[in-house]
């Protein structure tokens, strides 16, 4: 999933649980959006700089179950405030559906290598060309990526953010104006 969609359906299910599950007001969906990416933000320079040429993937140490545990144990009792940016970030393993990668979502369990993309991993050298082959050779990949389109028109319509001062307060402030 790309990360615009990460943020998308991260950004409308806060919205709706602030609605349904009273969550604070004062969260930060800028901070949200972050934590959304937040596996990507780690792996993906990783991935970059040295691992995907070893690895051939560019999902590595923080898409795995490791990494979530650790992100809820350190926040759990410490950050109680932190709840709803832990859960963003949590909510990347699922929007990803990592448990179908069990050797990078289990990993090191399973060994020491991860998922490969690809049938034979070496056909893409390059990680710019890895989502050009998935996004090509996966034409359901596309139906979560208009999912993300959609849910980000559904946050724009409830926050009104097609208006000019919801906008601008929600770019200033990193929050939306609650109905």
């Amino acid at each position: 999933m790309l990360p615009q969609s990460h943020v998308a359906y991260t950004w409308l299910a806060v919205d709706l649980a602030q609605e349904w599950l009273d969550l604070p007001e004062d969260t930060d969906y800028r901070l949200v959006a972050l934590a959304a990416m937040g596996p990507d933000l780690v792996d993906k320079p990783l991935a970059a700089a040295y691992f995907y040429r070893r690895y051939k993937s560019a999902v590595l140490f923080a898409h795995t179950l490791l990494a979530n545990l650790a992100v809820l144990w350190i926040a759990a009792g410490r950050l109680p405030a932190a709840g709803v940016y832990v859960a963003s970030f949590l909510g990347h393993a699922l929007l990803d559906r990592l448990w179908l990668f069990p050797n990078t979502f289990y990993w090191p369990l399973r060994g020491w290598r991860f998922h490969v993309w690809g049938k034979r991993g070496s056909e893409q050298k390059e990680i710019g060309k890895a989502y050009w082959y998935a996004f090509t050779r996966r034409p359901e990949l596309w139906g979560w990526e208009v999912g993300g389109l959609i849910a980000l028109a559904i946050f724009v319509w409830r926050n009104r953010l097609y208006q000019k001062r919801p906008l601008i307060d929600f770019i200033v402030t990193g929050r939306t104006r609650r109905r």
